[in-house]
């Protein structure tokens, strides 16, 4: 069987996707629980401190929102 690797936007550790928690960007990062919302998404670690750091630093925000920062430019 394939492993999925990602990479946490908060620390940079490289895991499994099932290790990983994925957050998707409506009006702001929301956790996507069943890992099958529409969107772009982006992983952080499962654990209070790679969350509190992607969510309180903007890395989610900008991982998110890359590609339009990158349009309006």
């Amino acid at each position: 069987m394939k492993r999925v690797i990602r990479t946490c936007v908060s620390c940079g550790a490289k895991r499994e996707k099932s290790e990983l928690v994925r957050y998707v960007y409506s009006e702001k990062p929301e956790e996507d629980t069943d890992g099958n919302r529409q969107g772009r998404g982006a992983y952080v670690c499962d654990n209070e401190k790679c969350r509190d750091i992607g969510l309180k630093k903007m890395k989610l925000t900008r991982s998110l929102l890359c590609n339009q920062l990158r349009r309006t430019r």
